[in-house]
């Protein structure tokens, strides 16, 4: 099954677990994989990875077909219900619905460094923050460009524009202050555009534009980028987050009975 498939599976999925096959194997993604870990089997091991043609992260469960039956075994004992929809198609339906997925998720898709990757804060470079800021800002470019040319045109090219020319204005900051232009903008003007940037992000997730899966990477990286900002700006305030980017919570004067429930994020 296309990936493309898949992901539409997830994102209109209500307390159902799809699993769906690769060859030999079976897989549970992103939400389905959530709750497959509450429900079935805890002890399997959940991958990620990011996947360019659809501009966002993935995670999933993977177990090979001669368990199948195990598994069907556990789900009907459980009193969940088994359809064999196609040969590649396996739902699982009255799964009991479990909060948490916003929490497991931003902890599944946070990025653990590799030992092959240099450490930049750590190095003697004193621009070495400023440099791995401009890489991570330039990572952030390349997504967001190509994420919202998938955007219906009112979006597109009213707030989806001012999206990308923030993103890129702060990559060209950054990169002017690595290479040590004297005429690059003060570093706090690009923190600044940095937030301004976090806030319209949070607006396209509230429209349904971008689901909360990207909405949470988007945040990860727009914290990594701060933090090195942080990091080699001792003396300079840059402020965090006013409210809990990764979680989904509100700020306090916004009323959440103005969102509808019924509505689901949509996949750009």
């Amino acid at each position: 099954m296309k990936t493309e498939n898949i992901l539409l599976l997830e994102d209109n999925a209500e307390g159902i677990i799809n699993l769906v096959r690769d060859s030999l194997f079976w897989q549970a993604w992103n939400r389905s994989a959530f709750l497959f870990t509450m429900h079935l089997k805890k002890d399997y091991q959940v991958q990620k990875r990011f996947i360019k043609k659809v501009s966002q992260e993935v995670a999933w469960i993977g177990f090979p077909s001669s368990t199948l039956d195990t598994i069907r075994q556990i789900a009907e004992k459980k009193g969940f219900k088994w359809e064999q929809k196609s040969a590649d198609h396996i739902i699982i339906s009255n799964v009991t619905q479990s909060t948490g997925y916003e929490e497991w998720w931003s902890r599944i898709v946070k990025k653990k460094p590799k030992p092959s990757e240099p450490n930049f804060a750590t190095t003697n470079d004193k621009n070495a923050n400023i440099l791995a800021a401009y890489k991570t800002a330039y990572d952030l470019c390349l997504h967001v460009h190509r994420a919202t040319v998938k955007m219906p045109r009112e979006f597109r090219y009213e707030l989806g524009a001012r999206v990308r020319n923030q993103v890129t204005d702060i990559t060209e900051n950054l990169h002017l202050a690595v290479n040590n232009i004297k005429a690059s903008p003060d570093i706090g003007e690009t923190a600044a555009r940095i937030h301004r940037f976090r806030i319209d992000i949070r607006i396209l997730k509230d429209l349904y534009q971008i689901n909360i899966n990207q909405w949470g990477f988007l945040n990860n990286q727009i914290e990594t980028l701060l933090n090195l900002l942080r990091a080699e700006f001792r003396d300079l305030r840059i402020a965090g987050a006013t409210h809990n980017q990764s979680s989904g919570t509100l700020p306090p004067n916004v009323n959440s009975a103005s969102i509808s429930p019924n509505r689901r994020d949509s996949f750009l």
